[in-house]
């Protein structure tokens, strides 16, 4: 089954035939939307990071955890 006009590609001339691939032009716009798309994937993903960082830098300074903290290291040093 052939879907182009081209039977044999034995002794072809590809620079008389022309493009052979779907969507000939949208090489530049793909490639930006695909840098956009990169881009905005690895801000998102740094300011969820950030965020995460955040809760848990607040969850480990909560007075409780802190004194759980210091009493597992005094009974470290004990041992």
């Amino acid at each position: 089954m052939s879907t182009t006009a081209v039977e044999t590609w034995a002794g072809a001339d590809l620079s008389q035939i022309g493009p052979i691939y779907p969507m000939v032009g949208t090489e530049f716009i793909l490639f930006l939307a695909g840098l956009a798309f990169w881009l905005f994937f690895h801000i998102k993903q740094a300011r969820i990071e950030k965020q995460e960082m955040e809760a848990d830098e607040a969850a480990a300074r909560t007075p409780e955890r802190l004194a759980r903290v210091f009493e597992e290291e005094a009974k470290a040093r004990m041992d």
